[in-house]
């Protein structure tokens, strides 16, 4: 089995685990690769996998290796558009089986996106405005340019799911990888992408020192995580703020926690006030 799965890599590199592990298996017992993939192919498994691919007589629209590749290529062109990946992947985890039975080339699909943004780049501030007189929302470019792709992401972005996706989204920007639990509540703190990024580039720019510190005066502790840092930064944790306070002193730098900001209700941008 464990040659038959190391094959099956090699043929495709990008195929999701248990998907490749049950071809794998096929094949180890057909040995045929050909009727391996076919027999994979009919499974709720990979049709689940591979939404919108498999054709009504049991053939698929694209080989794995394509459809793995035109995923990605969609997911790229909204990247150039400055949509993060975090971001993209929620879009189209609801639209991407459209996408694929409509067998939207890469190239038809960039030419889509183009003619959006040119559509709606010049409105930008207009419709900032009118997020923010109808909804009280301050929306960023990309969560503008995302409501003009879909309808529905309108009405989405009003509900704070795409704002917890660009979160999560900023995050990942900078090398954190949080849980959609994480961006929920800071989306339910009233956080938006931009105090986010700030956040997470001043848990970036930080937490290697906050670390580094307490390996050397507190040897015995677990090290600053980044939950720690946005629960002093954003939520007033007084224990965890107070540690972070003793840790800047050791080296006589300045910690200017938000805590004390947050506990009495004013505005909280990153790591200061306003």
């Amino acid at each position: 089995m464990e040659q038959f799965l190391l094959l099956a890599q090699s043929l495709y590199p990008n195929m999701p685990p248990a998907v490749l592990n049950a071809f794998a298996l096929q094949w180890s017992e057909t040995g045929d690769a050909n009727i391996a993939i076919s027999q994979v192919r009919q499974t709720q498994l990979y049709k689940d996998n591979f939404p919108g691919n498999v054709l009504p007589n049991g053939q698929v629209r694209f080989d794995e290796v394509t459809y793995q590749g035109l995923k990605e290529s969609y997911i790229g062109t909204l990247a150039e558009f400055g949509l993060p990946r975090a971001t993209t992947e929620e879009l189209l985890s609801t639209r991407f089986t459209n996408l694929i039975e409509g067998e939207v080339s890469a190239r038809e699909f960039e030419q889509r996106i183009t003619a959006v943004y040119r559509g709606i780049k010049d409105n930008i501030p207009q419709v900032q405005a009118f997020y923010k007189d109808n909804y009280g929302m301050d929306l960023g470019p990309e969560a503008i340019f995302l409501a003009s792709l879909d309808p529905e992401v309108g009405e989405e972005i009003i509900a704070g799911r795409i704002t917890s996706a660009q979160i999560g989204g900023e995050a990942a920007k900078v090398g954190f990888n949080i849980s959609t639990t994480v961006a929920d509540r800071l989306r339910g703190a009233g956080i938006t992408q931009g105090e986010a990024r700030q956040l997470f580039t001043a848990a970036a720019e930080e937490l290697p020192r906050l670390q580094e510190i307490a390996s050397r005066t507190e040897p015995n502790q677990d090290a600053v995580t980044l939950d720690e840092f946005t629960e002093a930064a954003i939520f007033g944790d007084v224990d965890v703020t107070d540690r972070i306070q003793r840790l800047q002193a050791s080296e006589e730098s300045l910690f200017s926690p938000t805590g004390g900001a947050a506990r009495q209700g004013a505005r909280v941008t990153g790591l200061t006030e306003q």
